[in-house]
């Protein structure tokens, strides 16, 4: 069994105690995977936090849903306490890339056709005279 301080309004691994494999397992899902953890006999998902905007990992998971409400109130009246968290036995789901990656897988045949379809498109919008305007003369100055 882990332990953490609550110390922000996400739960960062450098601040798990107690339980190796909870650490290697928060830092091993992708970045909007989720992960089922009990905090105090509560039950509840937990979301990977996305990659920094440099590309560097977050090592940290954020509370989703019913569970984000119940740790807002833990932190606003438990500010400091080390707490226990227990790992539920439950897989972490797909991430969202994931999930858009597998609804996206076309046929062959199918690509062909919206690849011609794209290309039908050429000369078909708005076209330009060719003749240039300065900007004095557009705004009649």
């Amino acid at each position: 069994m882990a332990q953490t301080t609550v110390s922000d309004f996400v739960i960062w691994t450098k601040h798990l105690h107690g339980d190796s494999n909870l650490v290697e397992r928060v830092m091993a899902l992708a970045p909007g995977d989720t992960i089922n953890l009990k905090v105090e006999g509560v039950v509840g998902p937990w979301r990977k936090m996305d990659d920094g905007k440099d590309g560097r990992p977050t090592r940290g998971i954020r509370p989703i849903g019913k569970m984000q409400a119940w740790w807002s109130e833990l932190y606003a009246s438990r500010r400091g306490a080390v707490v226990a968290i227990d790992i539920e036995p439950v897989e972490p789901t797909e991430s969202p890339a994931a999930r858009a990656a597998a609804r996206i897988i076309r046929s062959e045949a199918e690509r062909q056709s919206a690849i011609s379809a794209l290309l039908e498109l050429a000369g078909k919008g708005w076209r330009s005279e060719g003749r240039t305007v300065t900007r004095d003369e557009m705004h009649e100055r």
